[in-house]
């Protein structure tokens, strides 16, 4: 299976070319839910919309947090950084 399992094999090869590379440079750890992450945003924006529509995940933007948040995850204008997750 394509990615630990957590894409199916037959959408993944048929993915396009740019999208299969930025997975498999990202994958997440097996134990993990994430498909995908720690994606840097910066020139990667079209492949990142591509592999959400054509895969149907959505994203949660990560980056600097602010001193008081205990939260991981960060507004969509601070992020330096996205995780990709099925839906």
């Amino acid at each position: 299976m394509a990615l630990n399992g957590k894409v199916d094999t037959l959408k993944f090869w048929f993915l396009p070319k740019e999208c299969r590379k930025l997975l498999e440079k990202h994958k997440a750890h097996p134990l993990e839910k994430a498909v995908a992450r720690q994606i840097p945003i910066k020139g990667n924006e079209e492949t990142i919309e591509k592999l959400v529509k054509m895969l149907k995940l959505k994203r949660r933007y990560r980056g600097p947090r602010t001193r008081y948040t205990f939260m991981r995850d960060c507004v969509k204008a601070d992020a330096e950084r996205v995780s990709l997750y099925a839906r």
